[in-house]
Protein backbone atom coordinates (compact mmCIF):
# COMPACT_ATOMS: atom_id res chain seq x y z
CA UNK A 1 0.00 0.00 0.00
CA UNK A 2 1.26 3.47 -0.85
CA UNK A 3 2.26 5.94 1.57
CA UNK A 4 -0.46 8.18 0.14
CA UNK A 5 -2.72 6.09 0.69
CA UNK A 6 -1.61 5.25 4.22
CA UNK A 7 -1.69 8.69 5.23
CA UNK A 8 -5.50 9.20 3.90
CA UNK A 9 -5.94 5.92 6.26
CA UNK A 10 -4.04 7.48 9.23
CA UNK A 11 -6.03 10.97 9.10
CA UNK A 12 -9.51 9.38 8.42
CA UNK A 13 -9.18 7.29 11.69
CA UNK A 14 -8.29 10.97 13.49
CA UNK A 15 -11.46 12.46 11.76
CA UNK A 16 -14.01 9.76 13.05
CA UNK A 17 -16.12 11.33 15.68
CA UNK A 18 -16.01 9.94 18.77
CA UNK A 19 -19.44 7.99 19.89
CA UNK A 20 -20.84 6.23 22.53
CA UNK A 21 -19.83 3.00 21.90
CA UNK A 22 -19.97 -0.16 24.27
CA UNK A 23 -17.87 -3.40 24.18
CA UNK A 24 -19.67 -6.69 23.40
CA UNK A 25 -18.32 -10.06 24.00
CA UNK A 26 -19.26 -12.34 21.00
CA UNK A 27 -19.16 -16.46 20.68
CA UNK A 28 -19.11 -15.74 24.49
CA UNK A 29 -20.55 -19.06 25.51
CA UNK A 30 -18.43 -21.13 23.06
CA UNK A 31 -15.17 -19.86 24.79
CA UNK A 32 -13.34 -20.43 21.36
CA UNK A 33 -9.93 -20.84 21.05
CA UNK A 34 -9.49 -19.06 17.81
CA UNK A 35 -11.57 -17.09 15.68
CA UNK A 36 -11.59 -15.96 11.67
CA UNK A 37 -12.57 -12.68 10.35
CA UNK A 38 -13.00 -11.37 6.87
CA UNK A 39 -13.55 -7.65 5.98
CA UNK A 40 -17.37 -7.16 4.13
CA UNK A 41 -16.72 -3.54 3.62
CA UNK A 42 -14.35 -0.73 4.59
CA UNK A 43 -10.78 -0.57 5.47
CA UNK A 44 -9.30 -1.93 9.00
CA UNK A 45 -6.13 -1.83 10.57
CA UNK A 46 -4.29 -4.13 12.97
CA UNK A 47 -2.52 -3.62 15.77
CA UNK A 48 -0.43 -5.37 17.88
CA UNK A 49 -1.73 -3.56 21.40
CA UNK A 50 -1.33 -0.10 20.34
CA UNK A 51 1.31 -0.68 17.31
CA UNK A 52 0.07 -0.75 13.82
CA UNK A 53 1.24 -3.72 11.85
CA UNK A 54 -1.57 -4.42 9.08
CA UNK A 55 -3.72 -3.22 6.87
CA UNK A 56 -7.15 -5.01 5.61
CA UNK A 57 -9.49 -4.32 2.90
CA UNK A 58 -12.28 -5.46 0.99
CA UNK A 59 -12.21 -9.70 1.22
CA UNK A 60 -9.34 -10.17 3.46
CA UNK A 61 -9.55 -12.82 6.05
CA UNK A 62 -7.21 -13.52 9.03
CA UNK A 63 -7.68 -16.25 11.60
CA UNK A 64 -6.61 -15.60 15.42
CA UNK A 65 -5.38 -18.48 17.32
CA UNK A 66 -4.61 -19.10 21.18
CA UNK A 67 -1.47 -20.87 20.63
CA UNK A 68 -0.11 -21.26 24.43
CA UNK A 69 0.03 -18.03 26.57
CA UNK A 70 0.76 -16.51 22.74
CA UNK A 71 -2.38 -15.55 20.31
CA UNK A 72 -1.12 -16.01 16.53
CA UNK A 73 -2.28 -13.88 13.80
CA UNK A 74 -2.13 -15.57 10.36
CA UNK A 75 -2.76 -13.36 7.21
CA UNK A 76 -2.38 -14.41 3.83
CA UNK A 77 1.40 -15.29 4.03
CA UNK A 78 2.41 -13.07 6.95
CA UNK A 79 1.94 -14.40 10.56
CA UNK A 80 2.93 -13.05 13.79
CA UNK A 81 2.62 -14.19 17.46
CA UNK A 82 2.29 -11.87 20.34
CA UNK A 83 1.62 -11.66 23.95
CA UNK A 84 -1.15 -8.49 23.60
CA UNK A 85 -4.27 -7.63 22.72
CA UNK A 86 -4.91 -7.85 18.91
CA UNK A 87 -6.97 -4.76 17.83
CA UNK A 88 -9.16 -5.00 14.18
CA UNK A 89 -9.99 -1.13 14.23
CA UNK A 90 -12.30 0.30 10.73
CA UNK A 91 -10.70 3.69 9.49
CA UNK A 92 -13.94 4.65 8.46
CA UNK A 93 -17.60 4.47 9.71
CA UNK A 94 -18.85 2.41 7.23
CA UNK A 95 -17.23 -0.57 7.91
CA UNK A 96 -17.88 -4.03 8.54
CA UNK A 97 -16.82 -7.49 9.04
CA UNK A 98 -17.79 -11.26 8.80
CA UNK A 99 -16.23 -13.33 12.14
CA UNK A 100 -16.65 -17.09 12.80
CA UNK A 101 -15.01 -19.00 15.77
CA UNK A 102 -12.97 -22.08 15.21
CA UNK A 103 -14.71 -25.46 14.59
CA UNK A 104 -17.74 -23.89 14.21
CA UNK A 105 -20.61 -25.11 11.90
CA UNK A 106 -22.58 -22.34 12.26
CA UNK A 107 -22.61 -19.61 9.61
CA UNK A 108 -20.60 -16.46 10.23
CA UNK A 109 -21.87 -13.24 11.43
CA UNK A 110 -21.53 -9.82 10.41
CA UNK A 111 -21.05 -6.85 12.60
CA UNK A 112 -20.33 -3.39 12.38
CA UNK A 113 -17.52 -1.46 14.64
CA UNK A 114 -14.03 -3.16 15.35
CA UNK A 115 -12.93 -5.97 17.00
CA UNK A 116 -10.41 -6.79 20.09
CA UNK A 117 -8.81 -10.59 20.03
CA UNK A 118 -7.87 -11.23 23.89
CA UNK A 119 -6.55 -14.55 25.88
CA UNK A 120 -8.87 -15.35 28.54
CA UNK A 121 -8.03 -18.50 31.12
CA UNK A 122 -7.70 -21.34 28.07
CA UNK A 123 -9.44 -19.78 25.37
CA UNK A 124 -9.81 -16.18 24.04
CA UNK A 125 -12.32 -13.32 24.07
CA UNK A 126 -13.49 -11.89 20.83
CA UNK A 127 -15.29 -7.94 21.71
CA UNK A 128 -16.68 -6.26 19.76
CA UNK A 129 -16.92 -2.55 20.04
CA UNK A 130 -19.91 -0.88 18.40
CA UNK A 131 -21.53 2.08 18.23
CA UNK A 132 -24.72 2.20 20.69
CA UNK A 133 -27.13 3.15 18.10
CA UNK A 134 -26.28 0.52 15.94
CA UNK A 135 -25.92 -2.34 18.64
CA UNK A 136 -30.14 -1.07 19.71
CA UNK A 137 -30.65 -1.85 15.97
CA UNK A 138 -29.20 -5.11 16.18
CA UNK A 139 -30.99 -6.49 19.07
CA UNK A 140 -34.42 -4.61 17.93
CA UNK A 141 -34.11 -6.64 14.55
CA UNK A 142 -32.48 -9.95 16.22
CA UNK A 143 -36.22 -9.96 18.81
CA UNK A 144 -38.25 -10.34 15.16
CA UNK A 145 -41.19 -8.30 15.71
CA UNK A 146 -42.16 -8.80 11.79
CA UNK A 147 -43.60 -5.76 10.15
CA UNK A 148 -44.30 -2.89 11.81
CA UNK A 149 -44.32 0.89 11.71
CA UNK A 150 -40.98 3.32 12.76
CA UNK A 151 -42.97 4.81 15.69
CA UNK A 152 -43.12 1.13 17.28
CA UNK A 153 -39.44 0.53 16.22
CA UNK A 154 -38.69 4.16 17.83
CA UNK A 155 -39.83 2.93 21.27
CA UNK A 156 -38.28 -0.49 20.65
CA UNK A 157 -35.25 1.43 20.36
CA UNK A 158 -35.21 3.60 23.16
CA UNK A 159 -36.48 1.12 25.28
CA UNK A 160 -33.41 -1.25 24.33
CA UNK A 161 -30.49 1.26 24.49
CA UNK A 162 -32.17 2.44 28.38
CA UNK A 163 -31.58 -1.31 28.57
CA UNK A 164 -28.56 -0.99 27.63
CA UNK A 165 -27.00 1.54 29.65
CA UNK A 166 -28.82 0.42 32.59
CA UNK A 167 -26.28 -2.70 32.04
CA UNK A 168 -23.57 -1.00 31.34
CA UNK A 169 -20.47 -2.72 32.63
CA UNK A 170 -22.32 -5.63 33.60
CA UNK A 171 -19.29 -7.83 32.55
CA UNK A 172 -16.99 -5.06 33.88
CA UNK A 173 -14.56 -7.53 35.70
CA UNK A 174 -13.98 -9.71 32.67
CA UNK A 175 -13.37 -6.98 30.64
CA UNK A 176 -16.28 -5.87 28.05
CA UNK A 177 -20.14 -4.40 29.06
CA UNK A 178 -21.88 -7.22 27.36
CA UNK A 179 -22.32 -10.48 26.36
CA UNK A 180 -24.18 -11.75 23.09
CA UNK A 181 -26.26 -14.29 25.05
CA UNK A 182 -29.52 -13.96 27.22
CA UNK A 183 -27.50 -13.30 29.87
CA UNK A 184 -27.47 -9.82 28.55
CA UNK A 185 -28.80 -9.17 24.89
CA UNK A 186 -29.34 -11.76 22.05
CA UNK A 187 -26.80 -10.25 20.02
CA UNK A 188 -26.19 -12.09 16.11
CA UNK A 189 -25.70 -9.96 13.80
CA UNK A 190 -25.63 -5.96 12.55
CA UNK A 191 -29.11 -4.89 11.43
CA UNK A 192 -30.28 -4.66 7.48
CA UNK A 193 -33.63 -3.45 8.34
CA UNK A 194 -33.58 0.16 7.17
CA UNK A 195 -36.80 1.12 9.03
CA UNK A 196 -34.98 -0.39 12.06
CA UNK A 197 -31.91 1.42 11.11
CA UNK A 198 -33.31 4.68 11.16
CA UNK A 199 -35.61 4.19 13.83
CA UNK A 200 -32.27 3.74 15.89
CA UNK A 201 -31.08 6.65 14.64
CA UNK A 202 -33.78 8.65 14.66
CA UNK A 203 -34.06 8.05 18.66
CA UNK A 204 -30.03 8.12 19.23
CA UNK A 205 -28.31 8.64 22.54
CA UNK A 206 -32.85 8.73 24.22
CA UNK A 207 -33.16 7.05 27.18
CA UNK A 208 -35.54 6.71 29.83
CA UNK A 209 -35.12 8.34 33.40
CA UNK A 210 -37.41 8.71 36.56
CA UNK A 211 -37.48 12.20 38.08
CA UNK A 212 -34.71 11.89 39.65
CA UNK A 213 -32.70 11.20 36.24
CA UNK A 214 -32.20 7.81 37.44
CA UNK A 215 -32.37 5.15 34.29
CA UNK A 216 -35.77 3.30 34.79
CA UNK A 217 -35.88 -0.61 33.98
CA UNK A 218 -38.04 -0.88 30.51
CA UNK A 219 -39.41 -4.46 31.00
CA UNK A 220 -42.04 -5.75 28.83
CA UNK A 221 -43.97 -8.69 27.62
CA UNK A 222 -46.38 -9.55 24.69
CA UNK A 223 -49.94 -8.85 25.74
CA UNK A 224 -51.33 -7.03 29.06
CA UNK A 225 -54.58 -9.10 28.21
CA UNK A 226 -56.08 -5.41 29.26
CA UNK A 227 -54.29 -4.75 32.12
CA UNK A 228 -50.62 -4.77 33.04
CA UNK A 229 -49.22 -5.75 36.20
CA UNK A 230 -47.54 -3.14 38.89
CA UNK A 231 -44.17 -4.73 39.48
CA UNK A 232 -44.69 -5.55 42.81
CA UNK A 233 -47.18 -8.33 42.00
CA UNK A 234 -44.03 -10.22 39.68
CA UNK A 235 -40.99 -8.59 41.54
CA UNK A 236 -41.64 -8.40 44.86
CA UNK A 237 -40.97 -4.54 45.04
CA UNK A 238 -42.60 -1.05 43.63
CA UNK A 239 -41.27 0.36 40.83
CA UNK A 240 -42.59 4.28 40.16
CA UNK A 241 -42.69 3.59 36.36
CA UNK A 242 -44.16 0.51 36.42
CA UNK A 243 -47.52 0.63 37.53
CA UNK A 244 -50.69 -0.77 36.77
CA UNK A 245 -52.49 0.41 33.29
CA UNK A 246 -55.79 -0.05 31.15
CA UNK A 247 -54.90 -1.53 28.23
CA UNK A 248 -57.18 -1.50 25.44
CA UNK A 249 -54.88 -1.87 23.09
CA UNK A 250 -54.36 -5.50 24.14
CA UNK A 251 -57.53 -7.09 22.47
CA UNK A 252 -55.82 -6.21 18.87
CA UNK A 253 -53.19 -8.67 19.52
CA UNK A 254 -52.51 -12.56 18.58
CA UNK A 255 -52.00 -13.38 22.29
CA UNK A 256 -54.93 -11.95 23.71
CA UNK A 257 -56.77 -14.80 25.15
CA UNK A 258 -55.75 -18.49 25.91
CA UNK A 259 -56.93 -21.64 27.68
CA UNK A 260 -56.38 -24.44 29.43
CA UNK A 261 -58.54 -27.79 31.31
CA UNK A 262 -57.21 -28.84 34.44
CA UNK A 263 -58.61 -31.67 37.05
CA UNK A 264 -60.49 -29.81 39.52
CA UNK A 265 -58.54 -32.78 42.44
CA UNK A 266 -55.11 -31.63 40.63
CA UNK A 267 -55.41 -28.41 41.27
CA UNK A 268 -56.60 -28.81 45.03
CA UNK A 269 -53.97 -31.10 45.53
CA UNK A 270 -51.90 -28.56 44.14
CA UNK A 271 -52.94 -25.81 46.52
CA UNK A 272 -52.48 -28.16 49.82
CA UNK A 273 -48.98 -28.93 48.30
CA UNK A 274 -48.42 -25.03 48.28
CA UNK A 275 -49.12 -24.46 51.85
CA UNK A 276 -52.95 -23.59 51.61
CA UNK A 277 -53.87 -26.41 53.72
CA UNK A 278 -57.54 -25.04 53.88
CA UNK A 279 -58.02 -26.18 50.59
CA UNK A 280 -58.38 -29.34 51.74
CA UNK A 281 -61.73 -28.70 53.46
CA UNK A 282 -63.18 -26.80 50.81
CA UNK A 283 -65.58 -28.33 47.44
CA UNK A 284 -63.62 -27.70 44.34
CA UNK A 285 -65.98 -25.55 43.69
CA UNK A 286 -65.08 -22.84 46.57
CA UNK A 287 -61.43 -23.10 45.20
CA UNK A 288 -62.07 -20.99 41.93
CA UNK A 289 -59.53 -18.03 41.68
CA UNK A 290 -61.64 -15.06 39.61
CA UNK A 291 -60.32 -11.53 38.21
CA UNK A 292 -62.62 -9.65 36.05
CA UNK A 293 -61.37 -6.43 34.61
CA UNK A 294 -58.08 -5.72 36.84
CA UNK A 295 -55.20 -7.82 38.05
CA UNK A 296 -55.19 -9.51 41.38
CA UNK A 297 -51.97 -10.14 43.13
CA UNK A 298 -52.47 -13.27 45.03
CA UNK A 299 -55.04 -15.89 45.75
CA UNK A 300 -56.89 -15.69 49.58
CA UNK A 301 -58.45 -18.57 50.79
CA UNK A 302 -59.20 -17.95 54.87
CA UNK A 303 -55.85 -16.84 56.12
CA UNK A 304 -53.65 -18.60 53.39
CA UNK A 305 -52.62 -17.26 50.26
CA UNK A 306 -50.45 -17.43 47.43
CA UNK A 307 -48.88 -15.95 44.48
CA UNK A 308 -50.61 -15.41 41.17
CA UNK A 309 -47.44 -15.16 39.86
CA UNK A 310 -46.50 -18.73 41.20
CA UNK A 311 -49.26 -20.28 39.93
CA UNK A 312 -48.57 -19.17 36.90
CA UNK A 313 -44.54 -20.17 36.58
CA UNK A 314 -45.49 -23.51 38.24
CA UNK A 315 -48.21 -24.47 35.72
CA UNK A 316 -46.58 -22.86 33.06
CA UNK A 317 -49.34 -20.97 31.39
CA UNK A 318 -49.32 -17.71 29.73
CA UNK A 319 -50.22 -15.42 32.33
CA UNK A 320 -50.86 -14.77 35.70
CA UNK A 321 -53.86 -12.93 34.45
CA UNK A 322 -56.96 -15.67 34.32
CA UNK A 323 -60.51 -16.42 35.94
CA UNK A 324 -61.74 -19.85 36.06
CA UNK A 325 -65.17 -21.77 35.72
CA UNK A 326 -66.01 -25.30 37.49
CA UNK A 327 -67.98 -27.85 35.53
CA UNK A 328 -68.39 -31.76 36.56
CA UNK A 329 -64.91 -32.08 38.28
CA UNK A 330 -62.92 -29.47 35.76
CA UNK A 331 -61.83 -26.06 35.86
CA UNK A 332 -61.61 -24.88 33.20
CA UNK A 333 -58.79 -21.50 32.98
CA UNK A 334 -59.49 -18.39 30.62
CA UNK A 335 -57.08 -16.40 30.14
CA UNK A 336 -55.96 -12.93 28.95
CA UNK A 337 -52.04 -11.93 27.58
CA UNK A 338 -49.05 -13.61 27.50
CA UNK A 339 -45.97 -12.66 29.70
CA UNK A 340 -45.62 -11.23 33.06
CA UNK A 341 -47.74 -8.13 32.20
CA UNK A 342 -45.65 -5.54 33.35
CA UNK A 343 -44.26 -2.57 31.57
CA UNK A 344 -44.72 -2.55 27.73
CA UNK A 345 -46.99 -5.10 25.91
CA UNK A 346 -45.39 -5.06 22.51
CA UNK A 347 -48.26 -6.75 20.59
CA UNK A 348 -50.50 -3.28 22.03
CA UNK A 349 -47.93 -0.89 20.97
CA UNK A 350 -47.95 -2.32 17.19
CA UNK A 351 -51.80 -1.30 17.33
CA UNK A 352 -50.90 2.09 19.16
CA UNK A 353 -48.42 2.90 16.22
CA UNK A 354 -50.48 1.68 13.61
CA UNK A 355 -53.10 4.14 15.00
CA UNK A 356 -50.79 7.70 15.08
CA UNK A 357 -49.16 7.11 17.92
CA UNK A 358 -45.65 8.43 18.37
CA UNK A 359 -42.85 7.03 19.90
CA UNK A 360 -43.05 8.75 23.08
CA UNK A 361 -46.57 8.56 23.61
CA UNK A 362 -46.78 5.04 23.77
CA UNK A 363 -43.33 4.61 26.40
CA UNK A 364 -44.78 7.43 28.60
CA UNK A 365 -48.48 5.04 28.52
CA UNK A 366 -46.57 2.22 30.15
CA UNK A 367 -44.75 3.94 31.74
CA UNK A 368 -45.70 6.02 34.37
CA UNK A 369 -43.61 9.39 34.98
CA UNK A 370 -41.31 8.68 33.11
CA UNK A 371 -38.36 11.17 31.18
CA UNK A 372 -37.31 10.71 27.58
CA UNK A 373 -33.71 12.63 27.98
CA UNK A 374 -30.33 12.42 26.17
CA UNK A 375 -27.71 9.94 27.44
CA UNK A 376 -25.17 12.72 27.83
CA UNK A 377 -27.48 14.26 30.68
CA UNK A 378 -26.56 11.04 32.63
CA UNK A 379 -23.63 10.28 34.53
CA UNK A 380 -22.36 7.98 33.34
CA UNK A 381 -22.05 9.40 29.82
CA UNK A 382 -18.28 10.48 30.85
CA UNK A 383 -17.26 7.18 31.83
CA UNK A 384 -17.77 5.86 28.39
CA UNK A 385 -16.81 8.30 26.33
CA UNK A 386 -13.28 7.23 28.67
CA UNK A 387 -13.62 3.88 27.97
CA UNK A 388 -13.44 4.45 23.88
CA UNK A 389 -10.53 6.96 24.53
CA UNK A 390 -8.26 4.34 26.35
CA UNK A 391 -9.25 1.27 24.43
CA UNK A 392 -9.28 2.96 20.68
CA UNK A 393 -6.20 3.22 18.96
Amino acid sequence: MNKFLLTFIFTGTTLVMMSQEISVAVFYDKKPQGVTITIQKGIYLVYNDFDIVDTLQIGNNVSIVRESDFLVYRNRAKAWATNKDIRIVNSVDDAAFFINYSGSVEPARCYEGWIKVKSNDYSILAINYINIDAYVASIVEGLGAGMASEEFFKAQAVMYRTFCVLNYAKHKNEGFDLCDGTHCQIYKNKSTNRIIINASKKTSNLVMVDKYQNLVNPVFHLNSGGYTAPSEYVYGVAESHLKAVKDTFATNGNNYNWKMLIPSAEWQSYLIKKGVKSAENKLHKQLLIVQQDERANKFKLDNETISLNTIRTDWGWKSSFFSMSFDKGVITVTGKGNGAGVGLSIESAKTMASKGYTYDKILKFYYSDIIITTLNHINIYSEMLQKIKNEKP
